[in-house]
This record gives structure tokens, sequence and C-alpha cells, in this order.
């Protein structure tokens, strides 16, 4: 009996005691942990923002969110465009970033940098199922397409506000946008260029 099962082991093709080889990861690609917490809801947004990975970035929202941006707001109303920041929800979001991410993922040359950390002037509120998180950021974008150079850059002060949802995951439910000087480029300005 055990002279069979080694004939029948030292017929096989493959070593059946080998360990495997790696496979390709199912699901979505890039930088993603669990959002268990405001802070790595917070830490997904942007890997998914510098990776320009739209699945991991849709993932960030609630169905509920919506996107606040007064100054912005105000100046496109002065220049005609009162509907450019109205009725911004989750669909609208995630449509600008994909017109966003799909634009500087097709440039020749690519750089793309997305800092965020705490607010100085403002303190985190965490509480059991809420949470209010204050972000200054800096973002640079850098496309080049056929040796013709893009630049913009944008400074400001994002307010998250994020709400424990389904399976305890952290999700931003809305996001308020200031410049960091009246006047200047902000995240919002870049979002509401690619609203289409």
């Amino acid at each position: 009996m055990i002279a069979a099962a080694v004939i029948i082991l030292v017929g096989c093709a493959k070593n059946p005691f080998s360990t495997r080889g790696t496979e390709d990861p199912y699901g979505s690609a890039g930088t993603w942990e669990t959002p268990q917490s405001p802070e790595a809801a917070l830490r997904n947004l942007l890997s998914a923002y510098n990776e320009l990975i739209i699945s991991n970035y849709q993932l960030c929202f609630s169905d509920s969110f919506f996107f606040s941006s007064p100054e912005d707001s105000i100046d496109a109303v002065n220049d005609g465009r009162g509907d450019l920041f109205a009725d911004w929800d989750k669909s609208v979001e995630i449509s600008a970033a994909a017109n966003l991410f799909s634009t500087f993922s097709t440039a020749d040359s690519l750089d793309f940098y997305l800092n965020m950390f705490p607010a100085n002037e403002y303190a985190d509120i965490v509480e059991d199922t809420t949470a209010v998180m204050y972000r200054s950021y800096n973002l640079l974008l850098v496309a080049t397409v056929e040796n013709d150079a893009d630049t913009i850059r944008a400074e400001g002060l994002a307010t998250f506000h994020l709400r424990q949802e389904q399976l305890n995951w952290w999700t931003i439910t809305w996001w308020e946008d200031i410049p960091a000087q009246s006047g200047q480029t902000d995240w919002g300005d870049i979002k509401a260029e690619y609203r289409r």
C-alpha cells in the first residue's frame, strides 16, 4: 500500500508539496486599507488621488456625499457660471475625478502630488460614529504632452465630515474646501475644471 502511494507521488508532474506562485490580486489595485478609522479613510483618499485609481477613490465616499466650496461658488456666480458647484453629489465627484485622472494618466510625463496634513489652527473632532477632520493640503499637477508642460498648484483647507457606515467603514459625507488665501487656486477650482 505504501509503495503504491510513493509510485503515485513520483508519477506526478508537479511536486504536491511545493509552494504555489503568486497570483495577481483580485479587486482594486493600488494602496488601500480597510477604513476602520477616519484617519484610514483619509489615507485612502490621498492614495487613490495620487495613484489615479478611481475605483479606490469612489470607495471613500458615502452615497449621501456632497461637496461645498463657498468662495469658489461665489466666484462662479459672479462669472455667470452659478451652476458649476451646484448639486455636487457623489456622482459628480466621481465623474470629475475620473475626468481628471484620465486626463493626467494619458500625459507623456506626469507629476501628480497631493499632500495633506493636520491643520494647525483646528483640532480634529472624532466621536463614536462621526468625525470632522481638518486637513491643510497642497496639490501640484504637472503634465507634459508633446513637450508642452501644464502646471497647476493649489493650496487650501479641506474639512472632511465622516461617518461610520456599512461594515463599520468610515466614509466621507461632506467635504468643504477653502483656499489658503482668498482668490488663490484651491482644490475646488481644479475639480470644477473637470466637471462635465
